[in-house]
């Protein structure tokens, strides 16, 4: 695949680097220990619902909705049609029957769930209303489907506010517990790699939908426009970076063989970027609570790295890099950067060359 026809979807000629700076400052003013110390509190307190054994996940629902002034019954798993808790809400202006379906998910939910349920309250006499209930989030096509419809989603960070809301603190105890030792290890300048293959996985609590991207670089500058992986190009020649999908436990993830890079190589750049190929206008500014999470091997316990929010004038965001040290270890640091001209503007700092849109078109 030529240069062109493999990069030309990054380009935005209305790019100004000067702007591009102006922004990155302003977005890494933002980086603050205090805003790292709430993310990393946050991912632990979804850990602990996630660790919840399913049943118990669902009887912890039809309390809460209990302690909202619910009549609740929990349904036989075996004959619930898709639906986990059925509640009577007696209010007069927000009351009904309500069927609710509980998603003690990693990923993001699929709009398919949210149409089967949709499906069920159709067929649901006695029901007025329907809950979705998830430890993840929805995407947008999800959200587009149920605007005017008589279904509530609730995702997990909407979830766990709740729950604190309505006097569930004390399960989140643990979460409070380490928080400290959290926000001390957010201050740690790098981490560790393991000369292994390992999946670099990256998470996310906002709606929006983001890509992930690598550059194999030496020193600043890329080794090809071949080194570069991303949703256009999905591995390195030599298939030592890969970008997979179909992993239920990461919004997006790659695979990294840190043994079998080229010899030349010393860094790899780990980039996010808004979807704008399928969601024009995105910005970066619904990446909530990202975080990187290393897996290096099966018997190793994984590395995490939580990093600040993004910013609504940016459509791509540098994360980090790894760097190979002169005995050939490999270290992460995180090293925030935001581009408002997006993945392209990223990518052309590191010496990579972006044909025009324009020009592509015209030469095909």
């Amino acid at each position: 695949m030529s240069r062109s026809r493999k990069l030309h979807r990054l380009s935005n000629p209305d790019a100004n680097e000067r702007r591009a700076q102006r922004m990155l400052f302003r977005h890494l003013r933002d980086d603050t220990n205090a805003n790292r110390g709430r993310m990393a509190r946050r991912v632990r307190e979804l850990q602990l619902l996630l660790e919840m054994d399913p049943i118990e996940f669902e009887q912890l629902i039809a309390r809460l909705m209990e302690s909202m002034g619910m009549k609740v019954e929990l349904t036989a798993r075996s004959k619930d049609g898709g639906v986990d808790v059925r509640g009577i809400d007696s209010d007069p202006f927000r009351g009904g029957n309500v069927i609710v379906q509980v998603k003690r998910y990693r990923d993001t939910v699929t709009p398919s769930v949210v149409r089967d349920l949709f499906g069920t309250l159709q067929h649901d006499r006695a029901a007025t209303k329907a809950v979705l209930v998830t430890t993840s989030k929805f995407g947008p096509s999800s959200h587009q489907f149920v605007s005017g419809k008589p279904i509530t989603l609730i995702n997990g960070s909407e979830l766990v506010g709740l729950l604190k809301h309505h006097g569930f603190h004390e399960m989140f105890a643990p979460a409070y517990a380490s928080a400290a030792s959290d926000e001390a290890a957010a201050d740690a300048p790098a981490i560790d790699v393991a000369a292994e293959p390992a999946r670099l996985l990256l998470h996310w609590t906002g709606e929006e939908e983001y890509d992930i991207a690598a550059l194999v670089c030496q020193g600043n500058r890329a080794l090809s426009d071949d080194h570069l992986v991303f949703y256009n190009n999905a591995s390195t020649p030599d298939g030592s970076v890969r970008l997979v999908t179909g992993y239920e436990d990461a919004n997006a993830c790659l695979m990294v063989d840190f043994e079998a890079l080229p010899a030349e190589a010393d860094r790899l750049v780990v980039i996010a970027a808004a979807d704008t190929e399928n969601h024009p206008g995105a910005t970066m500014g619904g990446f909530a609570g990202p975080a990187l999470i290393l897996e290096a091997g099966a018997d190793q316990e994984a590395a995490v790295v939580h990093l600040a929010d993004g910013a609504e004038t940016n459509i791509a965001m540098r994360l980090g890099r790894f760097d190979r040290s002169e005995a050939g270890d490999w270290d992460f640091t995180p090293a925030l950067a935001g581009y408002p001209g997006g993945l392209r503007q990223a990518v052309v700092a590191y010496g990579l060359e972006v044909a025009d849109e324009e020009a592509v078109a015209a030469a095909q």
